[in-house]
């Protein structure tokens, strides 16, 4: 359990150190368009960053930071995207979110994903002082990142975890960069996504990937224009 805890606490750490490097970038881009930065006051509320004109602003910006880890290489990453059984469906738009969903008119991701480097066991268990902080191995290396529209690196299975949280593609970085997710547009990712059911067994009487899923729409599109056939 100590272990489980330590590297929870190491991976939590890593993700903090990569916000505070978003928040300064994205504050100097705020200041130099002119535009406000808004953080949450409660934790676990979407998204990290709201850019907007005012509080009156309809097309409020969403950016929100994500950060894993993959092996090495070339291998492939993916992240948790965020709820879809709250703040995307409108009749619980204002959930879990700093402003209203339909506020927003954009929902950005800045992703970054490291290699982890695992340390051996005599140099885990060190205990530095402020003089040697210096010599603390960083348990990191090979950072990239990327800025993409959310629903452009979206996939159409639900993250890992019991949590209900929509997955996001299994690609390697340039995947992610070019935006190749599943959906041909934004409305259909949240289409899809506000039908998606919690469980297998609900997913079997309704759709579970989104060919499933544009097979229902085409279904229904016959049944409600008959005519068009």
């Amino acid at each position: 359990m100590d272990i489980l805890y330590a590297v929870l606490l190491i991976a939590n750490l890593v993700c903090t150190l990569f916000e505070i490097v978003a928040r300064q970038a994205v504050a100097a881009y705020a200041e130099s368009i002119g535009v406000q930065l808004i953080e949450p006051e409660k934790q676990n509320h979407y998204p990290d960053f709201t850019l907007m004109h005012n509080e009156e602003d309809q097309d409020k910006i969403a950016l929100d930071v994500k950060t894993t880890y993959r092996e090495g290489g070339q291998s492939k990453f993916q992240y948790t995207l965020g709820s879809y059984t709250s703040y995307i469906h409108p009749e619980t738009r204002g959930k879990n979110i700093v402003y209203p969903f339909n506020e927003y008119g954009q929902h950005w991701v800045i992703g970054f994903v490291y290699r982890r480097i695992k340390q051996k066991q005599v140099t885990s268990s060190r205990i530095y002082s402020f003089d040697t902080l210096k010599q603390i191995p960083v348990p990191f290396d090979n950072v990239e990142v990327f800025m993409q529209e959310k629903w452009r690196i979206s996939g159409d299975r639900a993250g890992s975890g019991n949590t209900a949280n929509i997955g996001s593609i299994n690609g390697v970085m340039k995947d992610f960069e070019m935006g190749n997710g599943v959906f041909h547009s934004e409305e259909e990712f949240l289409e899809y996504w506000r039908g998606y059911k919690r469980t297998a067994q609900e997913r079997q009487l309704s759709y579970s990937n989104i060919h499933e899923f544009r097979v229902t729409c085409e279904q229904l599109q016959r049944e409600n224009n008959p005519d068009e056939i």
